[in-house]
């Protein structure tokens, strides 16, 4: 069966008891890992769980389409239902998938997650095969539904947010709904803790927090660190600070960067062209960046980039939280990643 539109909250809420599988696709995969996750918590709430959660890769079923079938008949050691999750599928695994529905072996729930791969045959298995399966696609945020995500967000971190600043905000956001979040998380943080900074958020706090204008002015950081030129970066980094930039901010552009390159290098990981990806991730960029992005993109793989987010996510919250040198605690951090970059460049040459 298909899932569509207003039926789709009321089905990861409570989905069908007969449901066995289900998958979920489209263009926004920040959104699509978002609704797969929370189906699966609903039989099994730590996600970590190595003794009811099994993660295979898209390769691997293709390769042994039975090992699907393997995993759904399996016992968890502690007892409970388990959950099977295949990740970065394609209408490849189609074959497999249908055999899997004519009669599922145990009671483990699938959840499959593939990208932008649109109606084919994977999509047309899972639809085919009644109420035991499901088929979701996801697509970006726009509208009142943008609107919702960001006020909902917003909201269960204390806070409001005037009118201007939801408009800046919804023109800013939407392209992916993981990316979404993360802004919206970055900017309670930049609030304060139960809104120390005023509840309701403004145009002006929009502008501190998320400003992409900046990102032009620290291009040379930002591709520095995300290229892997270490020489390059310790020098405008100096610069940057010299010439007013807070070690904050640089690290929210930087951040910035390396959010868009995990979602360009997750699209080429799926095998799309490299400028496409560009056009798709960063939609926005000025003509001079683009050769270097697109090198980054090749260069990193959608596990290091996420590496690295979290590696910038953490130093700034140590530069708010901490005693450490604001300075001192983002230098080291843009090294870090720019380290990693030249190897990511290096293994992909």
């Amino acid at each position: 069966m298909e899932i569509k539109g207003r039926f789709i909250e009321g089905f990861l809420k409570k989905p069908p008891a007969e449901l066995r599988l289900a998958l979920f696709y489209g263009p926004d995969q920040g959104l699509a890992r978002e609704r797969a996750t929370l189906l699966a918590r609903l039989v099994v709430e730590d996600l970590a769980d190595p003794f009811r959660v099994a993660d295979l890769a898209a390769a691997e079923v293709r390769s042994d389409p039975a090992r699907l079938g393997d995993e759904a008949a399996a016992i968890a050691m502690l007892g409970g239902r388990r959950v099977v999750r295949v990740r970065d599928a394609d209408h490849g695994l189609a074959k497999a998938i249908e055999a899997f529905l004519e009669a599922p072996p145990g009671d483990a729930l699938v959840v499959v997650e593939a990208g932008d791969i649109g109606k084919g045959a994977l999509t047309r298995a899972v639809e085919g095969a009644g109420e035991s399966a499901a088929a979701i696609a996801c697509y970006p945020d726009e509208g009142e539904d943008l609107r919702g995500v960001i006020v909902g967000a917003l909201k269960a971190e204390g806070l409001s947010v005037s009118p201007d600043a939801l408009t800046d905000l919804a023109a800013r956001l939407g392209d992916d709904r993981r990316m979404t979040r993360t802004e919206l998380a970055k900017l309670a943080l930049y609030k304060g803790a139960d809104g120390a900074r005023s509840g309701s958020v403004s145009r002006e706090d929009v502008e501190a927090a998320l400003g992409v204008e900046a990102e032009a002015d620290l291009s040379e950081i930002v591709d520095a660190c995300g290229g892997g030129d270490l020489e390059s970066l310790d020098s405008a980094f100096a610069r940057a600070l010299s010439g007013g930039e807070t070690s904050q901010g640089v690290l929210r552009m930087v951040l910035m960067h390396m959010e868009r390159v995990h979602l360009g290098a997750s699209l080429v990981a799926e095998g799309m062209e490299a400028d496409r990806a560009l056009e798709k991730a960063f939609p926005r960029l000025i003509w001079k960046r683009k050769a270097a992005v697109q090198r980054q993109l090749r260069a990193w793989s959608p596990e290091t980039a996420m590496a690295a987010i979290e590696q910038l996510a953490e130093a700034e919250i140590l530069t708010r939280r901490t005693e450490i040198p604001a300075d001192a605690v983002t230098g080291r951090a843009l090294l870090m990643v720019a380290a990693a970059a030249r190897r990511a460049a290096g293994r992909r040459a």
